[in-house]
């Protein structure tokens, strides 16, 4: 567990500007997805 660990935070250092930029909107349509799924349980 400590090699993933340690590969994972290798993997995050070695990104650039525009890779965190790609990771962040990934991050922000993979949770207004999420979001939007709890809003539709809620019009039932």
């Amino acid at each position: 567990m400590s090699s993933l660990y340690h590969s994972a935070m290798h993997w995050f250092n070695g990104l650039d500007s525009q890779e965190w930029f790609l990771l962040l909107c990934a991050a922000l349509i993979a949770g207004f997805f999420c979001l939007r799924g709890f809003g539709s349980r809620s019009s039932y």
